[in-house]
């Protein structure tokens, strides 16, 4: 039951890096590509997590999952303030 799961796990993980990706490669607004690029963040921390699983290991995800959290939290908080001296300098948040 538990191998199931993994493996739903990593199914999951690969269709949300896929949405990433294509949200990431089809963007042209700022907003969308940090959220594409969050949820191909978010996709690796759940496939590390499913094959970890699978592999046997238990600590090694809690560790990796604490430190994932506090780099994607950073990431999201100098993205915005990016973002913030983007939109004052351009008056818009559309990529050229």
């Amino acid at each position: 039951m538990d191998a199931l799961l993994s493996y739903y796990g990593l199914v999951i993980g690969v269709i949300l890096g896929s949405i990433g990706i294509y949200g990431l490669l089809n963007s042209k607004n700022i907003v969308r590509i940090l959220l594409s690029s969050e949820i191909i963040f978010n996709s690796a921390i759940l496939l590390v997590f499913s094959a970890s699983s699978l592999l046997g290991r238990t600590y090694l995800p809690i560790v990796f999952s604490i430190f994932a959290v506090s780099m994607g939290l950073v990431e999201v908080v100098v993205a915005f303030a990016a973002i913030i001296l983007y939109y004052r300098n351009k008056n818009s948040l559309e990529v050229d």
